[in-house]
């Protein structure tokens, strides 16, 4: 714990709940703590609750900001509510028929995830509109009546359904007859989705999808949120949403469908402003979590908050805001096997918190984490303050059994496993960097997670990247990450018009009555006015395209040509072409405000050498060396005792409470402002 001042403000606790462990931060002013426990899957509140209660201070005032895997959990185990869909007359299969794409192109054997909603219990009513594409009115063709209403929810009664998914087409422009709908069903007392305004984009697929999806969340969510908030008490509770801002726990409880990456994107949050601090505008963020590692590329200057397409989650599309994250299942807990050809594969099943790797002393099917335990990367005996003791004489016994199995050393195998595990990483890399039109030589990789520091250095280099930073408590990252989030407030409106057709006038109307609502939106939640910032953005595409780019739009109503030079330029780097004489179409608008949370831009600091007294010792420690592990003696330092300017140089090995980092040989580092480590090859 570090303390510079006491503040008056109400204390700030971050909450990140991972499949092996449950991370917490608590801010306030310029003091951080730190506390890192197992999670406890059969109920996550548990482990939040208690860890909270190991917390020093007060809860009375407390912010507490979360981000959870409640909603995805239940999402991907299909252990969703029992919920009904209510649509057009003949759209009963739209959410099953989809775009009838074929997501995975070369698996011999594809299969379709099943539909949250089962045939029986779609329901059809006779309702028709769509905008005029002339003048964008509305044009109705047929309405359900009150008799329709009345029946439609006896038959929804009759079927014991646990929540309804209201999705009617063109509902982006006109969602009145979904609000007739939802109110006609008031009387069954279950939760009611409206696709248009949940979502009020053009895409009925994708809208409906999203709507289902959240449907099916709102009541596993709603009795979380209820049970954790009336158990903090005083305490003001807030989740992380997937675009990376916060929401109130009141709006999640009803969209769970925004937080279904909220721990993913604490990790962004905390990855993008570590590297910010450390001096770089752009780079690629590596979480190396306990059951995945999740990969992110963020630049200041982009849109933030969004990713490209509608991510599928579970194999169904969410098209509300999110940040781009890809996710791999390669973590510190990922099982090692070897395949019935005789190749060596680490994950993507994994040992989980229970029973663990095997050094946690429960089990004997060696994992990643084992692999560091073997080669000493990770300090034998005593882990987590003490609290874990880890059992190194069963990492041996596994990896002599690997080895003999492969062929090899007992630390060849275990190097083996970290050379299989780091070419997953790498594909992770390339494809939010390469295929997103970056050249990572160009960018640094933070690296965070329990393990991100064993790995930044090795991974870096093998990817030409400029350096490697691993931020101050990596292991809690993205705890830090949550407790330090902005509050965002997105509105969105489909206009599909040419982009010369639309007036700078209309769109800087529109644009303002959609910040208008993200702003009022932010104030309702206690957010001061002077505190928010807007953003605008337009999605943009070529006429006779399917898909679109986003712009930024700044100030709102810039001039129509600025704006299609700008899409030709976007498009142009992410493509390698652009069709000048092609019409411009204008999709979307978007608004987006912001409640800036204040941060304190660290200063420079004096270059000085490593102190003596921050060395604790060394031991023998293996590092890769023509694809073998070559064993020497390493000093091992505690990183707490360093201070920003102090400078060092491999090999050696870094330890603190939340995690560890190897600082191969041919590399040094220095900790820069804000207490993060950059390391750089040579």
């Amino acid at each position: 714990m570090t303390v510079a001042r006491s503040s008056k403000a109400g204390p700030i606790v971050g909450v990140d709940t991972g499949g092996t462990f449950t991370d917490l931060v608590r801010v306030r002013g310029e003091e951080l703590e730190v506390w890192k426990l197992p999670s406890t899957p059969a109920d996550p509140s548990r482990a939040v609750l208690e860890g909270i209660e190991r917390l020093s201070g007060d809860r009375r005032g407390a912010q507490v900001i979360h981000g959870t895997t409640v909603a995805l959990n239940a999402l991907l185990s299909g252990r969703g509510a029992r919920t009904a869909l209510v649509t057009n007359a003949g759209f009963a299969d739209l959410i099953e028929i989809g775009r009838m794409d074929r997501p995975q192109l070369y698996v011999p054997h594809p299969e379709k995830p099943a539909a949250l909603v089962p045939r029986e219990l779609r329901f059809e009513v006779g309702a028709r509109v769509w905008p005029d594409p002339r003048t964008g009115a509305t044009v109705r063709v047929a309405k359900p009546s009150a008799r329709e209403l009345r029946a439609l929810a006896r038959r929804l009664g009759a079927a014991g359904v646990e929540s309804v998914a209201v999705c009617l087409l063109h509902s982006y422009g006109d969602p009145t007859d979904e609000r007739e709908v939802a109110a006609a069903l008031a009387g069954l007392g279950v939760p009611v989705t409206c696709s248009g305004t949940l979502l009020a984009e053009y895409r009925e697929y994708e809208r409906f999808s999203t709507a289902v999806v959240n449907a099916a969340l709102v009541p596993v969510m709603r009795a979380y949120v209820e049970r954790l908030s009336g158990a903090l008490e005083h305490a003001r509770l807030s989740l992380l949403q997937s675009n990376g801002g916060t929401l109130p726990a009141d709006r999640a409880a009803l969209e769970p469908v925004r937080v279904l990456l909220s721990g993913p994107a604490g990790g962004v949050v905390g990855a993008a402003r570590a590297a910010r601090d450390a001096g770089f505008e752009r780079m690629v963020g590596l979480d190396l979590g306990g059951t995945s590692t999740d990969v992110c590329f963020r630049a200041a200057d982009a849109p933030a908050g969004h990713g490209r397409d509608a991510p599928r989650v579970g194999g169904h599309p969410v098209a509300v805001p999110s940040l781009d994250i890809h996710t791999i299942g390669c973590g510190g807990g990922s099982l090692v096997e070897v395949d019935a050809g005789g190749a060596l594969r680490v994950g993507p099943a994994s040992a989980g918190a229970d029973p663990g790797p095997v050094c946690y002393g429960a089990s004997d099917r060696p994992t990643l984490t084992d692999a560091h335990v073997l080669l000493g990367h990770v300090a034998p005996g005593a882990f987590l303050d003490g609290r874990l003791e880890l059992d190194v004489d069963a990492v041996a016994r596994a990896f002599e059994l690997l080895g003999r199995e492969l062929g090899l050393r007992p630390a060849d195998a275990a190097q083996g496993v970290l050379d299989v595990a780091r070419a997953a990483m790498r594909r992770a890399v390339g494809v939010m960097t390469m295929q997103r039109g970056e050249d990572p030589a160009d960018l640094p990789l933070v690296a965070f997670g329990g393990a991100g520091g064993l790995h930044a250095a090795a991974l870096a280099e093998s990817l030409g990247m400029t350096a490697a930073v691993v931020p101050r408590g990596p292991g809690v990252l993205s705890a830090l990450g949550l407790a330090t989030a902005d509050a965002i407030e997105e509105s969105s409106r489909s206009l599909l018009a040419p982009l010369e057709r639309v007036s700078v006038r209309e769109r800087r109307s529109a644009l303002t009555a959609l910040a208008g609502s993200c702003r009022q939106a932010l104030r309702d939640a206690g957010h001061a006015a002077r505190s928010i910032e807007i953003e605008t953005f337009l999605d943009l595409r070529y006429a006779g395209q399917s898909f679109e780019i986003q712009v930024l739009d700044r100030p709102a109503g810039r001039p129509t040509a600025a704006l299609a030079r700008a899409f030709h330029e976007r498009h142009a780097a992410l493509y390698g072409y652009r069709l000048e004489e092609r019409e411009v179409e204008l999709v979307c608008l978007r608004a987006r405000a912001v409640a800036r949370r204040p941060h304190r831009e660290p200063g420079r600091a004096r270059s000085r050498p490593l102190p003596a007294g921050a060395i604790a010792g060394e031991r023998r420690v293996a590092f890769a060396d023509a694809g073998r592990a070559r064993w020497t003696r390493t000093p091992v330092v505690e990183r707490a005792r360093l201070r920003p300017g102090h400078r060092f140089e491999g090999p050696l090995i870094l330890e603190e409470f939340t995690g560890t980092t190897a600082v191969p040989p041919g590399w040094s580092g220095r900790v820069v402002a804000g207490g993060h480590l950059v390391l750089r090859p040579g």
